[in-house]
């Protein structure tokens, strides 16, 4: 715990959050980085809501939809609410079927009990609220806020089977009623600009000492080629394919949740799926990596992401090669990005020969400019001038991410 005189200084202090996020340590999201940075400093009310999909009779979808009733009955949520470090995480009880107008009414109703019962517990006054997917709209301006801010991730409209037109009528309802807008990349933030609040992009961060657990580099008597997060539509199988048909003797390792179906690796030898891992647990697991690599399909929905694996990748000290993303091309100077299938094959034959350049000591030096507590700082910083009336749509800001240029953090 860090000492208390020196925290009423710190510039991590000074807020009061309201974060609806994901489920809290599941599988940690870019809103949990960021946000454990302030603990210790500035209190968290972590709120758990119902995503963006409906729930579909597939086991996935079950078992996830027990687990909440089982976390909200039995208070099993309540391990989180430890005063040392300011984290109070709570799970309303909510039905997933948003688009009736009877259920928003019913979830608005339950999660304003919930929230309003653990601000007054915890003392707050005119928090700030952060929204992290346009179906928490319905909650801006009714919680007793001071001021409200939609932290976009991701271009949410684009998710496999998501009602595209509903999520973007939400998200424009969103956009009304928040004071100000925070994108992880520069493609999301311009696709914000339609609104008439300031929008303001913060790139991704990194845990650089949570990455380095990966080093020393150990050899596993094969050339390890990795790629760690979701297995869903994004993924190019026909290029991983390919990559382990070229190097039959290399070990092809694909680690996290699967949501598509990989029926067609069972020919592949040495393509080796693994379920998701804890994130305590993956620099252990990555350290005979020899490459990692990012294979998506260039679709829209890959090219509006900005893949936090990439500085992960970094961090591991490793080469990674990449499809042509903004986010791959945007950190060219460390990342090789492959414009088709035909150059990633053969930068993956490079790697595996030790004719891939990989600048160690530049990426080390980017990743450690990167860090969360860096985003975390500027974050806090952007909403003191939101809320004195520094920012207004007038003067939207941007963090400007130069991999060459000396950190500024």
């Amino acid at each position: 715990m860090p000492d208390e005189s020196k925290n009423n200084h710190h510039p991590l202090t000074g807020h009061q959050w309201v974060v609806f996020g994901p489920d809290w340590d599941r599988h940690p999201s870019v809103s949990q980085h960021l946000f454990s940075e302030f603990l210790g400093f500035s209190p968290v009310l972590w709120v758990e809501t119902v995503g963006l999909r409906v729930p579909q009779w597939n086991k996935r979808d079950l078992r996830r939809s027990a687990q909440k009733i089982v976390d909200f009955v039995s208070g099993r949520r309540r391990r989180f609410a430890t005063v040392p470090n300011g984290l109070t995480v709570i799970c309303p009880p909510t039905l997933p079927f948003t688009s009736f107008k009877f259920v928003r009414h019913l979830n608005l109703w339950l999660v304003r009990r919930s929230v309003e019962k653990a601000t007054r517990r915890l003392h707050f006054k005119k928090h700030t609220l952060v929204v992290t997917t346009p179906s928490q709209g319905d909650f801006v301006g009714r919680l007793g806020e001071g001021v409200s801010v939609y932290y976009c991730a991701d271009q949410y409209a684009l998710w496999p089977g998501i009602n595209h037109q509903y999520v973007l009528q939400m998200e424009r309802m969103l956009m009304e009623r928040v004071d100000a807008i925070v994108a992880v990349s520069d493609l999301l933030a311009a696709r914000l600009q339609r609104s008439s609040k300031p929008v303001y992009t913060l790139n991704q961060g990194v845990d650089p000492v949570h990455f380095s657990r990966s080093q020393p580099q150990q050899s596993s008597g094969r050339f390890e080629i990795v790629y760690f997060g979701m297995i869903d539509e994004r993924l190019d199988l026909d290029l991983i394919m390919e990559i382990a048909r070229q190097l039959p003797k290399a070990s092809v390792r694909l680690i996290g949740q699967a949501t598509i179906p990989f029926h067609k690796f069972a020919s592949v030898a040495n393509i080796h799926v693994e379920p998701a891992m804890p994130y305590e647990d993956l620099p252990e697991s990555l350290k005979t990596t020899n490459l990692f690599i990012v294979p998506f399909v260039l679709t829209e929905l890959a090219r509006s992401c900005s893949p936090l694996k990439i500085k992960e990748y970094l961090a591991c000290a490793r080469p990674v090669i990449s499809s042509a993303l903004p986010e791959a091309e945007r950190l060219s100077q460390f990342v090789h990005v492959a414009r088709d299938r035909r150059a990633f094959v053969e930068a993956v034959i490079a790697a595996s020969e030790a004719r891939l350049s990989f600048d160690t000591q530049g990426a080390r030096n980017f990743v450690e400019s990167e860090t969360w507590q860096a985003k975390a700082l500027e974050f806090s910083q952007f909403v003191k001038e939101l809320r004195s009336g520094k920012v207004t749509n007038k003067s939207p800001r941007t963090a400007r991410e130069d991999p060459s240029a000396p950190s500024s953090h």
